[in-house]
């Protein structure tokens, strides 16, 4: 072959494939990614909910402990907390008008929430009989989302529970300090005494008690002083008067600092042991804020309200005087439950026998809603022994009736119906009422209970 002819089939050669995917096939390259990633974040989002949910029955568990511990040490399980005003009026001895400490003051929501008393009527002593529909539905508020991180914490300053400071230390520290100022850190309480406030149910502050104390009374704005019916208010207990009254840098006073300005009854309880804290929490997302309640955004005609929750991460610059309480791992206060007791103090269990004695089993959120039938009350003990939710459902378990506190988280779904077991109201229509975002069958099948012991 000579030099032309092999310039000639040189020329004229196939030319190479250039190394490119074709539009089909990053399609499909794009398409599997796609799918991977999709993959991924429901593998993630199911782990984090099961990590959430072991989170939150870790926590209870550790509470169910620490509530044991403060047991032992006080004889007793911590007393109900909360505002008297959601009690349902006129029903188990709550007067129709309560008298509260408001939510702008500190102390909102840690007032003592008293025990039911359901008296004996007619001849016949079965719970069905001695317990209306309303007076089993007013039961149902009695609970506490403030309890907890009062007792087995103990947030609060001496005007809360007779430890820590009142207000902020000064800088410098003075040479001869004040006994408030002498105690940090503000964890940790002194003997709640016989009633489980300071005294306050038993013997409470009056408006003559802190008459010689300028300012005092008069710093409780709408607080009721002096009324021998008020029992258990947060501004009657037997401590060092609050430095920080309404939740304002307006409204200050120092008389909590100073053991001589304190009544003298309320001395022993400023000083002696120191309990607890009972529950070390080393993650302060669990702890929150309690503002009170809101409108549900999710809910824009009000039919219901949702609790509101700041932490210390919200940048709130009254969080410190916010009533603490002890979150789940989806930011919603965990429920504290006990059983009765009588004469105000909480060591003395009702042990009626008049059928007017409740239990734990009585409180429907804390029902399961699935089980297999020897899980539950036998039917012919529940028509008599148990309490019917708003469905008529009288679905009890044994350890629920045997208890003697409940922890309850209200789960993934945030949500809690208290009046019934299964969340949608059976007894008017089958249609689901979309305007509430309670009205869910399954809204209560998600909640987290632990019982004790």
């Amino acid at each position: 072959m000579n030099k032309t002819s092999a310039t000639f089939f040189h020329k004229h050669e196939q030319p190479r494939r250039p190394n490119a995917f074709t539009l089909v096939e990053l399609l499909v390259v794009i398409g599997v990614i796609a799918m991977l990633v999709g993959l991924l974040i429901v593998g993630i989002n199911a782990a984090q909910k099961r990590a959430q949910k072991m989170n939150t029955q870790f926590l209870l568990s550790s509470i169910s402990q620490a509530l044991s511990r403060f047991k032992s040490d006080h004889g007793y399980y911590p007393p109900v907390l909360g505002d008297p005003t959601e009690l349902t009026a006129s029903q188990l001895g709550w007067p129709a008008t309560a008298s509260n400490t408001p939510n702008t003051q500190t102390g909102y929501a840690r007032d003592l929430l008293a025990p039911p008393i359901n008296p004996l009527f007619g001849s016949t002593n079965t719970k069905v009989s001695q317990w209306t529909t309303q007076e089993a539905t007013a039961l149902q508020n009695w609970y506490s989302v403030t309890s907890l991180a009062e007792y087995l914490i103990g947030a609060g300053d001496r005007s809360a529970d007779g430890y820590g400071i009142c207000g902020e230390l000064p800088d410098p520290v003075p040479t001869d300090p004040l006994a408030g100022q002498r105690e940090l850190p503000r964890a940790g309480i002194r003997s709640p005494g016989m009633d489980g406030v300071w005294g306050a149910a038993l013997q409470p502050i009056m408006s003559t008690d802190v008459s010689a104390t300028a300012g005092a009374a008069a710093n409780y704005t709408s607080a009721k002083l002096g009324s021998p019916t008020i029992k258990g208010l947060f501004f009657s207990r037997n401590l060092a008067l609050p430095s920080r009254v309404l939740l304002s840098s307006t409204t200050v006073s120092g008389a909590g600092n100073d053991t001589s300005k304190c009544i003298l009854r309320s001395r022993p309880n400023l000083e002696g042991k120191i309990f607890g804290p009972y529950l070390e929490l080393k993650d302060p997302s669990v702890i929150g804020g309690y503002k009170g309640k809101k409108i549900d955004p999710k809910d824009p005609a009000g039919i219901g309200k949702i609790q509101d929750i700041v932490r210390v991460t919200d940048g709130d610059p009254d969080f410190d005087k916010y009533p603490k309480v002890i979150l789940d791992y989806w930011g919603q206060p965990i429920r504290y439950y006990r059983r009765g007791y009588v004469n105000l103090t909480p060591n003395t269990l009702d042990l009626s026998t008049d059928g007017t004695k409740f239990d734990l089993g009585d409180f429907f959120a804390l029902r399961p809603t699935q089980g297999i039938e020897s899980e539950f009350v036998p039917a012919a003990q529940a028509a008599t022994d148990v309490l019917a939710d708003l469905n008529g459902d009288r679905s009890s378990t044994p350890r629920l009736r045997s208890a003697e506190f409940a922890l309850l988280s209200s789960g993934p779904d945030k949500k809690i119906v208290r009046v019934r077991r299964i969340g949608i109201d059976i007894t008017t229509s089958p249609v689901f009422d979309y305007q509430n975002p309670n009205n869910d069958v399954d809204v209560n099948a998600d909640n987290i209970v632990e019982t004790g012991p």
